[in-house]
């Protein structure tokens, strides 16, 4: 019974596509009046077109032209039939239309999360430019010093600094950044100057941040 099913799927689908492809030929004869327009429109051979034709009336059990040695006509159920064919494959074209948009052109919210300094500084100026050059984009900047959980909280984009954790999520490297220690002389006259990373904890840290 799965094996069945499994190969019953793909079937259906060709099916299908089959009867795009029949309801296109039949479209493209009664537009151009003939099969040899609708070969050239198609570029497919005209006896491509003959049969793609005869396998659509075989399938649906009516005629739908009319053949002469001169002239092709369609059939009242014909013209009935090509009017609804026409619909259908404007709204497939306008359903494909409406997707490359979407993919094309940006749109929408972004939502995006950065530490508060680093934020302001390098953040804010790449924010900007992109709702420039995407009108159609609306961007929430949360610039925070803790961790945002992004599917929790519904967050697009995060910038990190330091080690990430292993994550089901995507990261990307974009830069690398060199930590300092600064002092001003007068304090480092009174403290010292650390010369190891554990003498830092005998020091008064002002701020820290990106």
């Amino acid at each position: 019974m799965r094996i069945a099913a499994k190969t019953k799927t793909p079937f259906h689908s060709e099916q299908q596509l089959d009867r795009l492809h029949l309801i296109s030929v039949f479209v493209a004869v009664v537009d151009t009046q003939g099969f040899a327009g609708a070969a050239r429109k198609l570029r497919l051979s005209p006896p491509a077109v003959t049969r793609a034709i005869n396998e659509l009336e075989t399938s649906l059990g009516a005629r739908l032209l009319t053949r002469t040695t001169r002239v092709v006509r369609v059939t009242d159920v014909g013209a009935s039939y090509a009017e609804q064919c026409r619909r259908i494959l404007a709204d497939l074209s306008e359903a494909d239309e409406s997707v490359s948009g979407v993919h094309g052109v940006p749109r929408g919210r972004l939502t995006i999360t950065a530490p508060v300094v680093f934020g302001a500084m390098h953040v804010t100026p790449i924010v900007t430019e992109y709702l420039q050059r995407y009108p159609e984009v609306t961007a929430s900047c949360w610039f925070l010093d803790r961790v945002v959980n992004m599917l929790e909280e519904g967050v697009d984009v995060g910038v990190r600094i330091g080690v990430l954790p292993d994550s089901s999520l995507q990261a990307v490297r974009v830069g690398n950044m060199r930590l300092v220690i600064c002092g001003s002389p007068e304090y480092l006259e009174r403290h010292g100057v650390p010369q190891t990373p554990e003498d830092l904890d005998k020091h008064v840290i002002i701020a820290a941040g990106a």
